[in-house]
């Protein structure tokens, strides 16, 4: 395999995204009230190409959005989703495009839920810095630098998005590494730059009562089966396996699923 093949993987694992504990996370804790049996609101989804539904077979009813919207419901829960989730999206991309219309969509008071997925995409302009590719935690990538910025940006979203509803359950995903398992050169380079990624996701989650989505357990050693990586055409996202293990961690983290699957 070319390096050059093995940057693009590189990059393709740190853009999609993909020591906590994987029942509740850090941060606030679900609301039951929220979505006890016949409660109505609005689901809103927001975040990168996972949360938009890439890899899953179908987005509209495999993906991660989709199951939970579908758990939702299977509760008597009448659940508008509004998903604004792109793919390619970083924090700046989410800040820019998808904030403002669900800030607008909050102010009618019925948002119960917000589910992110963001940051992965944040991480793929150091793929290219051969510091960082062998190494994300080495004193000359740039990688610990960039990440105080999307400190920031999400600080920024989540912020807003508690100002706006108060009252919501606000969920953010901890990214897995979608290499492990894979037998892949560059497992631990992306264990460590999601490692450190998660490390910022999970503080700024705490300082805003959000809970924490942990999937990482159920992908570890097990990426040849949760992701497309070892297709014909390897892709990083998760396949429907994935989007499964996915949505069974937000639904943990909201107490709406079993807490089987352990910590990391």
């Amino acid at each position: 395999m070319r390096a050059p093949f093995l940057i693009l993987i590189s990059l393709l694992a740190l853009a999609f995204a993909a020591s906590a504990c994987e029942s509740a996370g850090s941060g606030g804790t679900g609301d039951p009230a929220l979505f006890e049996e016949g409660a109505s609101g609005a689901y809103i989804a927001l975040g990168d190409s996972v949360a938009a539904g890439s890899g899953a077979s179908d987005a509209a009813s495999t993906s991660y959005v989709a199951l939970v919207a579908e758990a939702l419901g299977e509760r008597g829960n009448e659940i508008e989703l509004v998903s604004l989730a792109t793919g390619g999206h970083t924090t700046r991309d989410l800040i820019d495009q998808q904030l403002p219309a669900t800030l607008e969509r909050t102010a009618q008071g019925d948002v119960r839920l917000v589910t992110i997925t963001i940051g992965g995409n944040d991480l793929g302009q150091y793929a290219a810095a051969e510091a960082c590719v062998s190494n994300p935690a080495a004193p000359d990538c740039p990688l610990e630098d960039g990440l105080l910025e999307v400190e920031e940006r999400l600080n920024q979203i989540l912020g807003e998005l508690r100002a706006a509803a108060p009252d919501a359950a606000i969920v953010i995903q901890l990214y897995p590494n979608l290499f492990s398992g894979t037998g892949h050169p560059l497992t631990y380079q992306a264990d460590v730059a999601f490692g450190m990624l998660n490390g910022v996701i999970e503080s700024v989650a705490e300082r805003h009562d959000a809970l924490v989505a942990d999937p990482r357990n159920a992908f570890a050693a097990d990426g040849s089966r949760m992701t497309h990586l070892l297709d014909e055409t390897p892709d990083a996202h998760p396949n429907d396996a994935g989007h499964r293990a996915i949505a069974d961690a937000f639904l943990r983290a909201l107490g709406l699923a079993s807490t089987d699957g352990g910590t990391d």
